[in-house]
C-alpha cells in the first residue's frame, strides 16, 4: 500500500475536505488536505496525481492557485469545484487549460460522492505519472505505432428511450513494453507536437475497423463506430481518400463511421477543414461536433460545417443536477440539435438521476460511466448481458 498515489484537497470547507477524503480513500488513494491557498507548496511536495481545488477561497482564490500551478508546471490533473455557477467553473477550466494545466473535470457544490468517485477512478490517474511521460520520446512513440503497440478500448453509447446499444467510441491506449498500459494523457500531446498525430490516427482507424468488423458477427453489433480526429487530419487533403480505402478493405460501410471533431480543433483558417469534412460527409461518413458548448464558435461551426451529431460536453451534463445555468445549456443544446435535425448525445452520464432527467428532456443518446466505462473489445459481451438487465429496469420508469 506504500505506493498508493496521493489526492490533494484544497478547500476552506473543512467538513467537505473530510467528506472528499473519505471518498478518495475508498477509491484507494492517500489524501492530503489544506484549507488555504498559501499552503499549495505543501500539497505539491507530496506529488499528488490529482488536486481538487475550490476556486472561491479566502486569502488566495483558486484562480491564483491555478496560475501558481502553471508556473510550477504541475504534472498531475486538476478538479475544479465551486458553489458558484457552471459558467464560473467553465471560465476557471478554460483559464487552466490555456496555461497548460490538465483539467480532469469540474464539480458543482454540493458534491455527490458518485461524481467525485467517477473522476477519481479514471484510469489515466493511475498510469500517466509525470515520470513515465518524461521518459517517452518521439522515437519511442514512432516505434510503438510501427510495432502495433496501440490498443483500443471502447465505450458504449446507448439510446435513452429504450436503452438500446447503438454505438461505441474507440479510445486509444498504448501498451508500452516498459511502462505498461498508457492512456492518452501520456502521449497524445507528444504525438501532436512531433508530427505523429496523423500516423497515430490512421493506425487507430485501421485497428478499430478491423476489430469491429471481425467481432460484428459474435456481438451482433450493427451500430456506429466513433473515432476522434486530431486537428492535423483537417489539414490533410488526402485524408478522405485514405479512410475510404481503409473502409473498403474491411468491407464496412462509411455510414457506420462517425468522426468526432472537437470545437477547438477546427483550424483558425477553416478552408481546408471545411473541404475535408464536407468531402467526408459526401463519401457517407457521419460527423460529430464533440464537447459542444466549450468552444468560442459553437453556433458558427454548426452553421458552416456538415455535422450529423451534437455531443454535449460532459462538464455541463455533470453540473446539470445542481446548477440551473448548466441545466439550461443542456436543454437548449438538445432543442437546438433537434431543430437542426442532428442526433444529440450527452457525455458524462454518471448516475441514474442524470439518465432519467436527460430522457425526460428529449436527449436521444447517452454515454458515461453509469452506462459503461471504456473497455477492451473482449469485455463488451459481458457488459452487453449485464446492461440488458439494467436497461429494462431503467426504461420501465415513466418519463
Amino acid at each position: 500500500m506504500i505506493n498508493r498515489p496521493y489526492v490533494a484537497l484544497l478547500d476552506d470547507d473543512v467538513a467537505l475536505c473530510v467528506f472528499m477524503s473519505k471518498v478518495a480513500q475508498t477509491a484507494g488513494y492517500r489524501t492530503l488536505a489544506a484549507h488555504d491557498g498559501r499552503e499549495l507548496a505543501t500539497l505539491l511536495a507530496a506529488q499528488p496525481v490529482l488536486l481538487v481545488l475550490d476556486i472561491a477561497m479566502a486569502h488566495m482564490d483558486g484562480l491564483e492557485v491555478i496560475r501558481q500551478l502553471a508556473e510550477a508546471r504541475f504534472p498531475g490533473r486538476l478538479v475544479i469545484v465551486s458553489g458558484h455557477s457552471a459558467t464560473m467553473l467553465q471560465s476557471a477550466k478554460l483559464l487552466a487549460e490555456l496555461q497548460d494545466v490538465r483539467v480532469a473535470g469540474v464539480l458543482t457544490k454540493p458534491i455527490r460522492a458518485e461524481s467525485l468517485l467517477a473522476l477519481l477512478q479514471a484510469p489515466e490517474l493511475r498510469v500517466s505519472t509525470p515520470q513515465v511521460q518524461h521518459e517517452i520520446s518521439r522515437a519511442d512513440l514512432a516505434r510503438g505505432i510501427e510495432n502495433n503497440e496501440l490498443v483500443l478500448h471502447y465505450q458504449p453509447q446507448v439510446r435513452l428511450t429504450d436503452g438500446a446499444w447503438v454505438g461505441v467510441e474507440a479510445l486509444v491506449r498504448w501498451q508500452h513494453p516498459q511502462h505498461g498500459l498508457l492512456y492518452p494523457d501520456a502521449f497524445i500531446s507528444l504525438a501532436e507536437t512531433s508530427g505523429l498525430a496523423l500516423p497515430l490516427t490512421r493506425k487507430v482507424i485501421n485497428l478499430a475497423l478491423e476489430e469491429c468488423t471481425r467481432s460484428s458477427s459474435t456481438l451482433g453489433f450493427t451500430g456506429t463506430l466513433s473515432i476522434n480526429l486530431p486537428p492535423v487530419a483537417m489539414t490533410d487533403l488526402t485524408f478522405p481518400e485514405t479512410v475510404v480505402a481503409a473502409v473498403a478493405q474491411v468491407g464496412c460501410k462509411p455510414e457506420k463511421i462517425m468522426f468526432e471533431v472537437t470545437e477547438t480543433s477546427v483550424p483558425e483558417d477553416p478552408a481546408k477543414a471545411i473541404e475535408i469534412l464536407t468531402r467526408l460527409r459526401l463519401k457517407g461518413f457521419a460527423l460529430s461536433i464533440d464537447d459542444f458548448g466549450t468552444g468560442h464558435s459553437s453556433l458558427e461551426n454548426l452553421q458552416h460545417l456538415p455535422f450529423s451529431e451534437l455531443k454535449i460536453d460532459l462538464g455541463f451534463v455533470r453540473a446539470a443536477e445542481t446548477d440551473t445555468g448548466s441545466r439550461l445549456i443542456v436543454e437548449s443544446s438538445i432543442a437546438l440539435g433537434s431543430q437542426l435535425g442532428l442526433k444529440v448525445l450527452a457525455e458524462g452520464v454518471e448516475n441514474e438521476t442524470l439518465w432519467h432527467w436527460l430522457r425526460a428532456a428529449g436527449c436521444e443518446l447517452a454515454q458515461g460511466y453509469f452506462i459503461a466505462r471504456p473497455m477492451p473489445l473482449e469485455k463488451i459481451a459481458a457488459w452487453q448481458c449485464e446492461w440488458e438487465t439494467r436497461r429494462l429496469a431503467l426504461v420501465s420508469v415513466p418519463v
